[in-house]
Order: C-alpha cells, then structure tokens, then sequence
C-alpha cells in the first residue's frame, strides 16, 4: 500500500510537469510556471526515489545511504522552488524576495542538511532504517527537523501568496483551480509536521525510517493528486467554458426543432440548400452556424405569415397569465392554421407588434444563458416561443376556438 501511493504520486506529478514542460515549449517562457514545473517534477523524483520499494533495492547491490540522501536533496531543491512560486506569486511587493536571496537560502539548506548527514554517520539496516550511534541521534534529528521547518515555511508563503487569488479570479473554475491548490497547501502542511514524530524516534532508540511511511506517502499522493487536480481545471477553464456553451447551443437548437418543422412543413421554401450534421461535428462553430441558420429560417418564415396572422389572438389569451412568448407562439399556431385553410388577415400588424416589443425583451428572459450579443437575444426568445409552441395546453384550445369560428 505504502508503495503504491508512493509510485502513484510520483507518476502523477512527473506527468504534470512533463505536459507543463510541453505547453511551455509551444507557448513560451514564463517564470511562475516554470517554477511550478520544477517543482512537481523534483517533487514527483523524490516520493519515487524515497519510496519503500525502491530504498528495499540495497539488497540488490544498490547503496540505500545514497538513495535516501539523493531523495532528501531532491525534495529540498523542490522546496526551493516551491518557496521561489510563492515568491512570484506573492501580490504584494514588499514581501517578495530577491532571486539571489532564495538562491541563497536554497543552497544554505541543501549544505546544512549534507553536512548533518555526514555528522551523523547513520548506517542503513537490513529493513531499510537509518541507524544512528548515541553521538548521531542529534545531528539526524535536527536534519529532520530542519527539513521539515524548511517545508512548513515554504507551504505558508504559497498559501498567503495564494489567498486572496480564491477571491479575486475572475471565473468560477479558476477559482475552484486556486481553491483546489490550496487544499493540497494544506495537506502538504499535515504531511510536513508529519515528520516531527521522526524526531522523537530517533531521539529515544536512534533510528529513522530511510523511506516515507505509509501515512506519509498517502498524504504525498493526496497532495499529487490536489495539485493536478487544480492546475487542469484552471487550465482547461476555457475548454470547460466552450463546452458549457457549445451544451446550451444544442440545447437551443433541439427546442427550436418543433416549431422549425411545423414552419418548414408549411413552407418549404424557407430551408436552405445543404444541411449537415452540426451536432454530431462536436465543435462549437458548427452548432453556431446550424442554430443561427434555424433562427434565419424561422424569422423568414414568420415575415411570410405575417398575412395570415389572426388579429384577435391577444384578445383570447386575455384571460392568461401575461406572456409575450406564449402570444407569439399562438400567432404562429394560428397562422400555420390560417395558411392549410388559406384564409388572410391582410393589414393586421397587432401581433407584429408584440412580437417587436417581447424580442426587445428577450435578453432579460429565459435561462439558456448565452452571451449578451443581439442573435444571441434574438435565440433566447426563439426559444422560449418554441417552448411554448409545443408545450402549452392553451394552444391547441385556441387552435379548436379557430376552427369553430371559422365554421
């Protein structure tokens, strides 16, 4: 189990950091993200590097000493970098270090922790502990603890750093991105102080897990798992965004379809030449240009009934509740129903009218929630008549109130 956590932690980060190191390639430099990268692919060298199974190979004529120091100087280098992403990303200016003076520390740290190493000249035994004489225990304790104050401090700069961008981004998944990493701020803190157990132990009886613990590369997976979490839902924002649309455009699209038919059936005319399959191509252009042609058709054809339109329409939905969409749609139930009977209405415009003033309302009205533009309203609306056509229970009573009245 402890493996397995391990491992997948370390293939989780490495890659992320190696689709990073991609979309970095094509898209340029920036300073913030590579920095992140840095320290997702340290950090993703150093869980495999100090997992159980890998510090178990001294069996195998591997030097175990050497594994365990190289995975503590490799996750010391990606605290380094995790203290340098804070840094960048610290809105206020003042509290943001100088690259030479992280540097600085950086490297202080990595000597530290070396020289506390060799002071405390630990052997590894057969099950993979570090064994340290009654002269070692301290300098292998303080090693502990200077790591993990090391980390603690570099995990609090990255949060305050990252605090108030939870508040501030613009868009709900960026800020489920910022809140997701902070989550795993949070867990590598709990992972962290973790290590301040290991100090006890090795004060008391002298030795030292050389691998991570089970409790500890399970939090290392969790915290893996937060951070590729929130870098792929902010970065796939925009993706998730264009999908949501493309979503409410076949939505649209699909409750337009009756009332579409009902017009096309009665006026073929109106349909342009060559259709495809728009919903099936995926792509938000696609739909784009099927759902504003079915708009075009349907505007054509209800300027061609307009001599057909019943002008006491209004009068008999006098009695329901006040809907400009429930009207529209009615006039075009009745005038559909005019046109099969051929009978005009030459010189009445009342319900051109309504149809005027509800379409200057549409962007108020509805739920589809598409972007503000005039086609954009003029969907909107469309919808909403269409949803009427076909679903209210007051147009098939007036279409029976037309068929009486006229025989």
């Amino acid at each position: 189990m402890s493996d397995l956590a391990a491992y997948l932690g370390a293939a989780v980060l490495v890659a992320l950091a190696a689709w990073a190191f991609a979309v970095e390639v094509r898209g340029g430099r920036h300073p913030i993200r590579w920095a992140g990268l840095a320290f997702a692919l340290l950090e993703g060298c150093s869980l495999a590097l100090l997992a159980p199974g890998t510090v178990g190979l001294g069996h195998t004529g591997v030097d175990g000493l050497s594994l365990i120091a190289l995975g503590d100087t490799v996750r010391t280098a990606a605290l380094s970098f995790l203290m340098l992403l804070a840094c960048l990303l610290n809105p206020r200016p003042a509290r943001r270090r100088s690259p030479s003076g992280q540097a600085a520390v950086a490297v202080s740290v990595q000597v530290v922790m070396v020289l506390l190493f060799v002071a405390a000249r630990p052997t590894l035994s057969a099950d993979g502990n570090l064994v340290a004489d009654s002269h070692g225990r301290w300098p292998l304790a303080a090693r502990v603890a200077l790591f993990a104050a090391y980390a603690v401090w570099a995990l609090v700069e990255l949060f305050i750093a990252m605090l108030p961008q939870a508040r501030l981004a613009p868009t709900g998944p960026l800020r489920w991105s910022v809140r997701l990493i902070l989550a795993a701020v949070c867990v590598g803190v709990v992972w962290s102080l973790w290590s301040y157990d290991d100090i006890i132990q090795v004060l008391r009886h002298g030795w030292l897990d050389g691998s991570e613990d089970t409790a500890s590369n399970i939090l290392g997976a969790i915290c893996a798992t937060l951070v590729v979490a929130g870098t792929l839902v902010g970065k796939w924002s925009v993706a998730f965004h264009a999908t949501v649309r493309w979503v409410r455009l076949c939505r649209c699209y699909l409750v337009m379809g009756p009332l579409w038919s009902a017009l096309h059936q009665a006026m073929p005319q109106i349909g342009f030449p060559g259709g495809g399959r728009p919903l099936l191509a995926g792509r938000p252009a696609g739909i784009e240009f099927a759902l504003y042609r079915r708009v075009i058709e349907i505007l054509d054809g209800r300027l061609v009934l307009r001599a057909y339109q019943h002008p006491a329409v209004t009068a008999w939905l006098a009695h329901a509740p006040p809907d400009a969409a429930l009207v529209e749609a009615a006039t075009i139930a009745t005038a559909l129903e005019n046109m099969r009977q051929g009978r005009r209405f030459t010189g009445s415009r009342e319900s051109g009218a309504t149809v005027a003033t509800a379409a200057g309302d549409a962007g108020d009205v509805g739920d589809v929630g598409l972007a503000p533009t005039d086609l954009d309203a003029e969907v909107l609306w469309l919808s909403r008549v269409a949803w009427a056509f076909r679903r209210s229970p007051l147009i098939p009573e007036l279409l029976e109130r037309l068929r009486a009245e006229e025989g």
